[in-house]
């Protein structure tokens, strides 16, 4: 795996949110199953545990078997229908994977829908807690249950399911990624305003304009929200409110407490003695 392909394990973990929109549905079929003219509003991985099943979607056909994961996208039409003679043995999430706050993760990559899992025992294992932990019923489960169980899992699909990043809006969601790279390394550089422009080949105003697209926030109050974020981190291992402004690329700590009251909507002095 080469370091195109780790694009997304470069960025750091508050920039990739995932968000399961309905718990997780562990299912074992002895009997006959199957999935007539359905359309998902979300994404749903489908990892199988035992089994096998043949999923039409869009009017590709994939055969799903134990050990493998089937991730189908929205608004595709779907039908499947139980192949094996052995029960049906499978997990499926319903989700979406966001770059930033609102970026559709799998917009940036191309990848096959259909993988087999590199470890199937490492496989089994999560899944076989997530039934564990949804054994209660849908009202007693939390996102905070399963969710990091699956991130494992669909991190697992992704490593294997990754073909290239999508050419599709390239040049411009790429030197969004970069900047943000770029500016969690060097938030306190007074000159990093200009080394990002370096990267652009637009003027500013459009530059920021893009950003906000990918981000939901303007370049400036990216970098304000990354230095508020070191700020926040030095108060809490007890720095001063000098030191903390220094931590956060200030020289003047006046100055600092004003922007940090403004992001945070407490002094820094407040906030240190919250702690």
């Amino acid at each position: 795996m080469g370091e195109e392909k780790l694009f997304y394990r470069n960025l750091p973990y508050r920039h990739i949110i995932l968000d399961l929109t309905m718990p997780p549905f562990p299912q074992e079929n002895g009997e006959e199953w199957n999935i007539s003219n359905r359309t998902m509003n979300d994404y749903d991985l489908f990892v199988c545990e035992q089994g096998s099943a043949l999923f039409t979607i869009g009017g590709e056909n994939y055969r799903l078997k134990a050990g493998m994961g089937l991730l189908v996208p929205p608004d595709c039409l779907v039908n499947a229908r139980k192949t094996s003679l052995e029960p049906l043995r499978m997990v499926a999430q319903h989700f979406m994977l966001y770059l930033f706050q609102s970026t559709d993760f799998f917009s940036h990559i191309k990848y096959d829908p259909l993988v087999c899992f590199p470890s199937p025992s490492l496989l089994f294992t999560l899944t076989d807690e997530i039934r564990r932990l949804t054994e209660r019923g849908w009202e007693a489960w939390s996102p905070l249950d399963t969710g990091p169980l699956f991130m494992v899992i669909l991190r697992e699909f992704i490593d294997a399911a990754y073909r290239e990043r999508d050419v599709r809006e390239e040049r411009k969601s790429h030197m969004v990624l970069e900047m943000i790279r770029i500016i969690d390394g060097e938030f306190t550089d007074p000159l990093l305003l200009d080394r990002l422009m370096e990267n652009s080949p637009y003027g500013y105003s459009h530059t920021s304009n893009l950003f906000r697209e990918y981000t939901g926030r303007s370049l400036k109050s990216f970098i304000i929200e990354r230095r508020m974020e070191a700020g926040k981190d030095a108060l809490m291992r007890g720095l001063s409110v000098s030191e903390s402004a220094e931590a956060a690329g200030y020289e003047d700590g006046l100055y600092f407490s004003r922007i940090f009251k403004k992001y945070t909507g407490t002094s820094p002095r407040d906030f240190r003695n919250r702690i």
